[in-house]
């Protein structure tokens, strides 16, 4: 009886993996487009750079979690959240994502930063489930999407100016026919493509960030 048992536990595991794997196998990854403006090298070896909340519509302080880390590697010791500073300075809660040179030096004063990282995610669409089973259209090919805008915008805060800014648009899509799909199909859902999008814009700045301590 402990035979069969052991022998019926392995077998289970067994059936597990492969049903793992299967999925792993069939899951749906994001494509990404990108829009660059401005300055795309910049040294990250100087000044005081503060981190804003990340704006979204949801999942904002898991985002902002998983941006800290990501820049954390780039800029290490000299990046500060709005938390950070307003332990001993008079900043706003809320730092607008879109902001004029009057803010910018209001900012300025208000931190003591030298330098801004606002980020941004929007949701175009989300239609797809992380695990989307089989289904059919009475209307030919249908398409659902989850689709994402990730933006990233640079502030010199000495020079009250926007000085680089990046988006990347991710999308994932699934095509249903008359006759359905073949099965369950796997992918991201859109807080899982904005992360992707958050590190393919933190990666880019990374490779091309100036290796020397020379002004932006």
């Amino acid at each position: 009886m402990v035979v069969t048992r052991t022998y019926f536990f392995r077998i289970r595991k067994i059936v597990v993996f492969i049903g793992c794997l299967y999925l792993l196998n069939s899951c749906t990854a994001p494509k990404f487009t990108f829009e660059q403006n401005g300055i795309g090298e910049l040294s990250f070896h100087q000044g005081k750079w503060l981190i804003n909340d990340v704006l979204a519509f949801k999942n904002q302080q898991d985002l902002l979690n998983h941006s800290l880390k990501k820049w954390g590697q780039v800029i290490t010791d000299s990046l500060f959240t709005i938390d950070d500073i307003r332990k001993d300075k008079l900043i706003s809660d809320k730092i607008k994502f879109e902001l004029n040179s009057d803010e910018l030096s209001s900012l300025k004063l208000g931190s003591g930063c030298d330098f801004l990282i606002n980020t941004k995610v929007d949701i175009l669409s989300e239609e797809l489930s992380a695990l989307s089973s089989p289904r059919e259209s009475e209307f030919g090919n249908t398409i659902r999407s989850n689709e994402v805008k990730v933006e990233i915008r640079i502030y010199d805060l000495n020079k009250h100016t926007l000085i680089s800014s990046r988006a990347a648009f991710g999308t994932i899509k699934e095509t249903a026919g008359e006759n359905g799909n073949n099965g369950i199909s796997l992918a991201l859902n859109t807080e899982g493509i904005a992360i992707n999008g958050i590190d393919r814009i933190i990666d880019y700045y990374t490779k091309n960030k100036k290796s020397t301590t020379s002004q932006l």
